[in-house]
């Protein structure tokens, strides 16, 4: 009996013993995970064509699998979405698409998180942007973007069944894991202040930055309710968000966008990532907090999406709706999407990286095509690359929609007589442009070799007047830091506002078989031979 009564006890120990470790085991350790699923400049919603990557279907399986194995994973977009897209400039119910595709498919998606990107603004009317806010699931951020409204400055807000909700500086969420570790997790968004419209207007991000961020630290510092820890989604230069993270080092992550190739940058004891445009990867970042020692650490993994990550159902069917409705939509409008135009001997590179960089075999086929489909005889061609959108390798069996996805914006032509001086500023501000929509793709023009500028291999003379083929959105003044080439037609022809333009060539409005009143058709034709 002595035996076994002291077997119990020491069986009752034991157990004690044990319980307490189990119960030390599963407190709060101390330690907390949060996992981010970043995109950026998504203007897509289907995989491409030329290599099947991408395809917001497989993003949204991708986050289904992060959220089984860390309910604290956050879905992000750092910023352009809105526009530009082929199925944004179709019509739909009467009405321009204008987004209303991809704030569909990121519902259906699961997306937290977005910032302003510049091109949320591509749009004159603000009720455009407005429904898009309105219509979407998720959360906006923009700390240095406001809304002009009877000459005041607000935030941009959402407005759903009679409530607001503010497009505000900063947020704070508060994260608990499984075994009872919570953080106050803080938000922050910043966007690079060219998308100029009426509407928007900007402060300056680093001064933004700074204040969102002494905000969210020593928000109620008294009462313990400042942010642990603080991520940023930014819509900037890549150089401009190595800088924020210099005068910020206490940011762990900066999830940005506006770049379209991935990269990441390693500050000191931060993060600067960005993922490729329309998701054909995405970045996976893992925060790992410590309470204890008020520190951060970032690991982050690229993950390319492909075909070996299946859709996710619910998404595929609301990005097959919308497929459906394009392809209907650009029948309607004449083209027919998988008809073939041409088989050119190599794939077409449309890349930014090389079409805003480089004079390029697309802008060579789309300043032919100008000039083949001119009725005045232009002696050279100029072409926005940012009106070449498709941001891919096209295959060399060019189809419709190819020509479409390439220029979605379409628009037309216009053949101009214009002073020497003006297109010598012009290209000049093209070279200034280098790596923007306003870096210039040139027919019969170049620069020589001591710098000076020649149309058709004769020196540009100030003085002399040029004939010249280019889009419309040029003449607008809209293009970026070529304002001075804003000009409009009188009722003669002549130029009403631009006294360096001296006539206009234009088609006649409606007038389809006139290849100038949609640059698309124009290279349609010529890649057509007629």
């Amino acid at each position: 009996m002595k035996v076994l009564r002291t077997l119990a006890l020491l069986l009752a120990a034991l157990s004690f013993f044990t319980c307490k470790t189990a119960q030390k085991q599963v407190g709060d350790d101390g330690y907390i995970e949060i996992q981010f699923l970043q995109m950026n400049d998504v203007y897509e919603i289907s995989p491409a064509p030329s290599d099947n990557t991408g395809g917001l279907a497989r993003v949204a399986t991708i986050r289904k699998e992060l959220l089984a194995k860390n309910p604290n994973t956050y879905t992000v977009l750092a910023g352009d979405f809105i526009s530009p897209s082929v199925i944004g400039t179709l019509r739909h119910e009467g009405k321009r698409i204008r987004g209303k595709q991809m704030v569909e498919v990121l519902n259906a998606l699961g997306l937290d998180w977005v910032v302003f990107g510049n091109h949320e603004f591509d749009y004159d009317d603000v009720a455009d942007l407005q429904a898009r806010i309105d219509e979407s699931a998720f959360l906006w951020v923009g700390s240095n973007v406001f809304q002009v409204e009877n000459g005041k400055m607000k935030h941009f807000e959402k407005r759903k069944a009679g409530s607001m909700e503010e497009c505000g500086d900063t947020h704070i969420f508060e994260v608990r894991d499984a075994d009872g570790t919570s953080v106050r997790l803080g938000l922050f968004g910043v966007t690079i202040n060219t998308g100029i419209k009426p509407y928007v207007a900007y402060t300056d991000y680093f001064e933004a930055s700074n204040n969102s961020f002494a905000a969210l630290k020593n928000l109620h510092a008294e009462q313990g309710k400042g942010a642990d820890v603080v991520v940023a989604l930014t819509h900037l230069n890549v150089e401009d968000d190595k800088k924020l993270s210099a005068v910020l080092p206490g940011i762990p992550l900066i999830m940005g966008g506006h770049e379209h190739d991935n990269q990441i940058h390693k500050m000191d004891k931060a993060t600067i990532a960005k993922a490729d445009a329309n998701a054909k990867t995405v970045y996976v970042h893992t925060l790992r907090y410590d309470k204890k020692n008020k520190s951060a650490t970032v690991k982050s993994e690229l993950r390319r999406v492909d075909a070996s990550i299946a859709d996710d159902p619910a998404t595929a069917a609301v990005v097959a709706k919308w497929e459906k409705i394009k392809n209907e939509s650009l029948q309607s409008s004449g083209f027919q999407p998988a008809a073939i135009v041409t088989v050119l001997p190599e794939p077409l590179d449309c890349r930014e990286t090389i079409v805003r960089h480089t004079q390029c075999r697309a802008g060579e086929l789309i300043t032919a095509a100008m000039m083949a489909a001119s009725k005045t005889n232009p002696e050279c061609a100029l072409l926005n690359s940012g009106s070449i959108r498709v941001d891919d390798v096209l295959a060399p069996t060019l189809t419709e929609v190819d020509i479409v996805r390439m220029l979605p914006f379409g628009g037309g032509i216009t053949e101009v007589e214009m002073r020497g001086s003006l297109l010598r500023r012009t290209l000049e501000a093209s070279l200034e442009n280098k790596g923007k929509g306003g870096y210039l793709q040139l027919r019969n023009i170049r620069q020589g070799e001591t710098g000076r500028w020649l149309v058709s291999e004769t020196p540009l003379d100030d003085t002399r007047i040029y004939r010249v083929v280019l889009p419309d959105f040029l003449l607008t003044g809209g293009e970026y830091r070529m304002e001075f080439l804003k000009a409009s037609p009188d009722a003669d022809g002549k130029a009403g506002v631009n006294p360096d333009i001296l006539s206009f060539h234009k088609p006649l409005p409606g007038d389809k078989n006139d290849a100038r009143t949609d640059i698309r058709w124009a290279v349609i034709r010529y890649l057509r031979g007629f």
